[in-house]
């Protein structure tokens, strides 16, 4: 997801500033490389420990991390396109589908049984974001009736997300701190309202009010989280949950060169430029720091702290500590 949005943003810096485009072909091909590889090592992991993958399926919280997987088969299509559209329309078709399928199915899972509030992590928002990710890439395919599409699931979305982020919200005031390995996800609530805005001008061609509330509120989120990034290497080892960071950056930092290109104001650029700066030194730190964990032998061992701080918080004890 992270790589596949670094590679838009770095299509909007070309176009912006006349910037080489091969840089954002060379990391949408990373990012596809990346999704193939990941594919087959869950797959493996899938059939060597079924028990494992149920177990993280049935867990309230990372059930949600299951929806970005969802989430690459939608936005990959806007990589994929440049070489085979047809190609691209079937994975975005099949990414939609799913993607309404695992929505509905994880909203059940909460409805239907009651939840412990310190569930309510940033992570809940992954599966309602996922549905506002299909106008990303949907509106610019030439599918019959993609429009009218990519409205029911932008409805779905918006409706959730600020559900869903109110709900969490207040499990941030009324509930204990998250624990040290999972406070990077702090950086999901980034998400929702940039990628609201880059549908929200892709379903209506144009940029208002509405737009504008969607980023500035969007740019408020980033200033109020956003020290993590920079904060964690001091306060934690590297976690695989680091990357957590890297969706929300580029979404917000691609939010910021789509307002730039309807104000003129160089602030705007300069805000697009520097988002792109930290979103690129961010991903390209964590890529770096995920290598030499994996060539070492300590990221497992780092991410399995990780999980067991995940574990803790569905304990029901945990919730009168």
């Amino acid at each position: 997801m992270g790589l596949t949005g670094l590679s838009f943003a770095w299509r909007f810096a070309a176009r912006t500033w006349g910037l080489p485009p091969e840089i954002g072909q060379i990391i949408g091909i990373v990012a596809i490389a990346a999704f193939l590889a990941l594919t087959v090592a869950y797959i493996i992991k899938l059939i060597r420990f079924p028990q494992t993958v149920r177990s993280e399926f049935d867990h309230p919280v990372s059930v949600s991390f299951f929806g970005a997987v969802l989430i690459s088969l939608l936005l990959l299509p806007g990589v994929i396109r440049q070489y085979n559209l047809v190609l691209a329309e079937w994975v975005w078709g099949v990414g939609a589908i799913l993607m309404f399928l695992f929505a509905w199915l994880v909203l059940r899972k909460w409805l239907d049984k009651q939840q412990d509030p310190g569930n309510a992590m940033p992570a809940w928002i992954i599966p309602i974001v996922g549905t506002l990710d299909v106008p990303i890439i949907g509106t610019q395919l030439p599918i019959p009736g993609v429009h009218e599409i990519c409205l029911v699931f932008y409805g779905i979305g918006i409706i959730f997300a600020i559900i869903i982020l109110t709900i969490i919200i207040s499990r941030l005031f009324f509930q204990p701190p998250l624990p040290e390995a999972l406070q990077p996800t702090l950086l999901i609530l980034v998400g929702p309202f940039a990628v609201a805005f880059s549908g929200y001008e892709g379903l209506t061609g144009h940029q208002d009010m509405i737009a504008s509330i969607f980023y500035y509120f969007d740019l408020f989120i980033l200033l109020l989280f956003g020290s993590k990034i920079f904060l964690l290497p001091r306060c934690c080892p590297f976690r695989v949950t680091w990357w957590a960071v890297s969706f929300p950056m580029v979404a917000i930092t691609i939010a910021a060169f789509r307002y730039a290109e309807f104000n003129e104001a160089p602030v705007f650029k300069v805000i697009a430029g520097v988002l792109l700066s930290v979103s690129s030194f961010v991903i390209l730190y964590l890529f770096i720091q995920t290598f030499y964990k994996i060539f070492t032998g300590t990221l497992f061992l780092v991410n399995a702290a990780a999980e067991k701080a995940t574990a803790q918080l569905h304990e029901p004890s945990n919730a009168g500590k």
